[in-house]
């Protein structure tokens, strides 16, 4: 929860004509500076931290459907800059009170012909990276939009080695970190983590992704990417309507790795807290019925060697106990497990009926006994439709037992059989989930995540 500690905002307004086509804005120690200009009407970015130039000209902006171009044909109407200072508390994490202080640009540009539409990009210089995001404002546009790309890029200055893991594979956020020359990326998930020529250390990322579609980033051409956002079944990036405003496009930079351990710019670019009561979340150790089906130890469908039994289950909260382990993880506990649940089939699975040799409730009060609560399960085996029709019933039932933790799975190469998980329907379905997860007081820790 953002508790406001500090507050300080300053703002200047700079009034501009067409002429004055470029500004720039620095972080409040000069760590990190941003430049926008325009050029034969095309809207360009760079970046440099003190003396070394991160990010040479970029271009920003979008192709709408039918080829409706909104990247060029601008003059620049008016800019605003101002500072922001504030500390706010953290209900957990690895430090309580955390300082939010930028610098901010926000241009405001339109076309010079045809539609005159207009297009504000926010940019705000950290001491630890920038960020930047547009806002397509309401303009008396009343019809559908439909966003083809985003054009945004990010033309590094120097080469280097970058940490990365593939989009568009079935094992979506679960491979493997490859080490490659920024040159070689492929289609590549955020963060993208570099290790720069030039000595500093560079991350790749997007914060505040709310009703959009996820960004990974596209190699073009040497150590220049590109945006690529993650496409719905149909093709279209995004289906929005006026205003609408995409995520930050985010670039941590440090003098060492550690510095983007520490950076906490990501964190002061999303939303506050929207909770006002947070007690119920805590954090806690746990052991889980799991990796015994894994190994062939245990099965997660009811067999002979079912592991989510009454029986199996009070053994290992006995052990839970003994190690001083408050939580306990149990997978497989209810109807719908088959052999070939993790294939991606539309899976049917209940969310209030357990297996018959499995009771609940008998369970719950085992491990009240012993000072050991549960950890929820629900598997969707990425059958959306049939989990959402349940997710309340499913829910409303761990809250009656007194279980404040869950975790949620979606196995499956894709949503309902069509979706990519980190598409704007993914998005949307992830950030529903949590917010019916908040009003039954239920901590979520997803399986299968996107950002």
């Amino acid at each position: 929860m953002k508790t406001f500690i500090l507050g300080l905002i300053i703002l200047f307004f700079i009034g501009c004509s067409e002429k004055s086509s470029e500004t720039t804005i620095s972080s409040p120690e000069d760590s990190n500076t941003i430049h926008f200009e325009l050029i034969d009407g095309i809207p360009f970015y760079s970046i440099i931290h003190g003396d070394k130039t991160i990010i040479n000209q970029s271009k920003l902006g979008f192709i709408f459907k039918d080829d409706d171009t909104m990247n060029s044909n601008f003059k620049l109407i008016d800019s605003e800059t101002s500072e922001f200072n504030e500390t706010w508390e953290q209900v957990w994490g690895e430090k309580q009170f955390i300082q939010n202080h930028y610098n901010q640009l926000v241009v405001q540009l339109q076309e010079k012909e045809g539609k005159k539409r207009k297009l504000e990009i926010q940019f705000r210089a950290f001491d630890d990276g920038v960020a930047f995001c547009y806002i397509f404002p309401e303009q008396g546009i009343t019809d559908s939009i439909f966003i083809m790309d985003e054009v945004t890029e990010f033309n590094l200055a120097d080469s280097g080695d970058a940490w990365w893991i593939p989009a568009y594979h079935e094992q979506r956020y679960e491979n493997l970190y490859t080490k490659s020359p920024v040159s070689e990326l492929e289609i590549v998930h955020t963060p993208l983590t570099i290790e720069s020529q030039n000595g500093l250390y560079i991350s790749i990322h997007e914060a505040n992704l709310v009703d959009f579609a996820s960004m990974t980033l596209e190699q073009t051409e040497g150590n220049s990417l590109k945006c690529d956002l993650v496409p719905w079944s149909d093709g279209t990036k995004v289906k929005t309507m006026a205003p609408f405003k995409t995520p930050w496009r985010t670039i941590q930079i440090g003098e060492t790795p550690s510095d983007l351990i520490t950076s906490y710019l990501i964190l002061n670019l999303n939303e506050p807290n929207k909770m006002e009561d947070t007690s119920w979340i805590k954090p806690h150790k746990y052991l889980g019925i799991w990796w015994g089906m894994h190994i062939g130890k245990y099965s997660f469908w009811e067999s002979k060697i079912h592991g989510a039994s009454t029986k199996n289950s009070k053994m290992y909260i006995d052990y839970c106990a003994d190690l001083g382990i408050d939580r306990l993880l149990i997978e497989g506990w209810n109807k719908g497990w088959t052999p070939n649940w993790y294939q991606n089939a539309m899976h049917m699975f209940s969310f209030t009926k357990s297996t018959d040799d499995f009771d609940l409730e008998e369970v719950v009060k085992y491990g009240d006994s012993k000072g050991v609560k549960l950890i929820g399960y629900h598997e969707t085996g990425s059958n959306l439709i049939n989990y959402l029709s349940q997710i309340d019933d499913g829910m409303a039932l761990y809250q009656k037992m007194g279980i404040h933790d869950i975790k949620i799975g979606q196995v499956g190469s894709m949503l309902n059989m069509k979706e990519w998980h980190h598409g704007q329907f993914g998005v949307n379905y992830y950030r529903h989930v949590l917010e019916t997860a908040a009003k039954y007081q239920l901590a979520v820790n997803f399986h299968e995540p996107i950002k």
